[in-house]
């Protein structure tokens, strides 16, 4: 598919030239419906119509709380039409925390429905700049409630010709999407990328239960790219036995730490080579910022941390000597939405300060240690979370692992390193205990056993671990 043209600088003038130039081609499918690039267009149009006719204006904030279909991605690009800004929110989230994170960017409308858009006025024209704001980005919320991103027409474009660059996208290429469209790697891999690479692609619902979809319909539309956390293909291997996914090239793993263990049997067991490649992004960066090549056999080091690749086309990454990766590139977001000192701390001398806390080797490939608030300290070292939890979920019963350090009690010098497990089994601390002292050579100072589903987590699966911190220190919630 012909690459999009420089002078095309905004998302609602991409989908334009689709459909203007393959009209009939297949841009999204999900279940039995299809939607081509001009069906796309005409339907977007409309529905833009009845975002006018509600009073938005270009430059208004749009609250779309819909379920990942096409109906969601219709209604997105309607707001595009007509240089609104969307923001995405999943609807599953309980009612009262979707309403004070909508309260927050102050939307012109909140659309739960798309039967709340009615009218058919013509569409004025609309030129659009690279500098309009193209949506603002939840982040993953890890260290709290999520922020909104502001990302500009001009950061979208750039992640997307980066990710053109990474992937190189044909004819013969079928992306298959599982991650929700309002994480960072839904929208912009699966939602926009679609309709900027030309290539079709097929959504699958996203949920736990859905994996074994996810796999069937990669094999069944011979898909050649998809992606997810490491957690959805940790678990595909537990919930699938056997899937036809020959047809796959490109499988991005990001948006957690990403485990040696799991693209190893991953990859075995569905005969996979090199097909698995870790990456780094965040919402901050509009998505990518390193990327394992096609060609490249992904690398671990002693620690057992996996390599995230090198940088993408137009993005520059460094540590700073306190370890903290820093970012700098045209796809980097404008700041946080009505937050100018976290905007000013994390936009520093022209570099993004991630928060996130990795190293380099000499050939640029990144390894991401994890969040700095979430590093543990031993011993004057900093000690990565995963190194615990990965070894912790080898212990059978295990159903997720955290590890967590608790501030020094009055007297000490040493924090206490605590690991959580969730698990159906009582007597099974010990059995912990010792896994990690086996795999890093000390044991923890606690393991806490609690029930499935408790360890605090975002909605995109990701361990919140400064949540946890507080409530073993006995403050709740945070």
């Amino acid at each position: 598919m012909r690459p999009i043209a420089a002078d095309v600088v905004t998302l609602a003038g991409v989908l334009d030239v689709r459909a203007r130039d393959t009209p009939e081609a297949l841009a999204f499918g999900m279940g039995e419906e299809r939607l081509g690039y001009r069906a796309l267009r005409d339907d977007a149009d409309r529905l833009a119509a009845g975002l006018l006719h509600r009073g938005v204006a270009p430059a208004d904030r749009v609250a779309i709380v819909l379920p990942a279909g096409l109906d969601l991605i219709r209604l997105y690009f309607a707001a595009q039409r007509i240089g609104a800004v969307p923001c995405l929110f999943d609807p599953s989230v309980p009612a009262e925390t979707t309403a004070r994170r909508i309260a927050r960017i102050r939307p012109r409308v909140v659309l739960r429905d798309l039967r709340e858009l009615a009218g058919s006025h013509p569409l004025p024209p609309l030129a659009g700049h690279p500098e309009d704001v193209a949506f603002l980005q939840p982040t993953s919320g890890t260290s709290g409630e999520p922020r909104a991103a502001v990302v500009l027409q001009r950061n979208a474009l750039a992640s997307l010709q980066s990710a053109r660059a990474l992937l190189d996208p044909g004819s013969h290429d079928v992306l298959v999407g599982w991650v929700p469209p309002w994480h960072d790697l839904g929208l912009l891999r699966f939602l926009l990328g679609p309709v900027y690479f030309g290539v079709p692609c097929y959504l699958v619902p996203p949920a736990v239960r859905t994996i074994p979809q996810w796999l069937t319909t990669i094999g069944k539309v011979r898909g050649t790219i998809t992606g997810a956390p490491d957690f959805a293909y940790r678990l595909a291997t537990r919930l699938v036995k056997q899937a036809d996914l020959s047809s796959l090239r490109y499988a991005t793993n990001g948006g957690e730490p990403v485990r040696w263990s799991t693209i190893s049997t991953f990859e075995r067991l569905f005969g996979l080579r090199h097909v698995i490649r870790p990456g780094y992004g965040l919402a901050e960066a509009t998505l990518g910022v390193t990327c394992v090549r096609a060609g490249e056999a992904p690398r671990c080091d002693e620690r057992g941390n996996v390599a995230t690749g090198r940088a993408l086309e137009g993005v520059q990454v460094r540590v700073a000597l306190d370890g903290e990766i820093l970012v700098r590139g045209p796809a980097v977001f404008a700041g946080y939405f009505d937050a100018e000192q976290e905007t000013s701390e994390g936009l520093r001398g022209g570099w993004l300060h991630t928060g996130d806390v990795g190293n380099l080797d000499a050939e640029g490939n990144l390894y991401v240690l994890g969040r700095r608030r979430a590093m543990l300290k031993r011993g004057g070292a900093a000690l990565a979370p995963r190194e615990l939890e990965e070894a912790a979920q080898l212990v059978p019963g295990v159903r997720i692992a955290a590890a967590v350090g608790i501030p020094p009690a009055v007297g000490s010098a040493t924090e206490e390193v605590v690991v959580v497990v969730e698990t159906e089994q009582h007597d099974i601390a010990t059995l912990v205990a010792e896994a990690v002292e086996r795999a890093i050579g000390f044991a923890p100072d606690r393991v806490v056993v609690q029930p499935p589903r408790t360890i605090p987590r975002t909605a995109n699966g990701k361990i919140r671990h400064s949540v946890l911190r507080s409530q073993l220190l006995g403050r709740g919630s945070a």
